[in-house]
């Protein structure tokens, strides 16, 4: 039974690991270069994309409900950050 325990952590971490190392990227990418018509936004888009695939990996591996709360603050958190870098860009 602890194996299993064991197994599911290290997974989740080794997945919330690489994912949100691949949405960071994607975020500093569009906050730093992507200047051709809306490729910032898309690069945006993809970033909280690649969070809310992290979120739902994690829950299927621990056997959890999809839908929680946590998926809209993947979504509210990203998008003040992202319009905080446009405030400060455009300043």
């Amino acid at each position: 039974m602890q194996v299993e325990r064991v197994r599911r952590y290290v997974l989740s971490s080794l997945v919330c690991s690489v994912v949100l190392l691949h949405a960071t990227a994607v975020a500093a990418l569009g906050a730093t270069g992507g200047t051709a018509g809306g490729a910032r936004q898309g690069l945006f888009v993809m970033s909280v994309l690649f969070g809310l695939l992290a979120i739902v990996a994690v829950r299927l591996i621990n056997r959890r409900p999809v839908l929680t709360p946590w998926l809209a603050v993947a979504l509210v958190i990203p998008t003040v950050v992202y319009w905080l870098i446009l405030r400060v860009l455009a300043a």
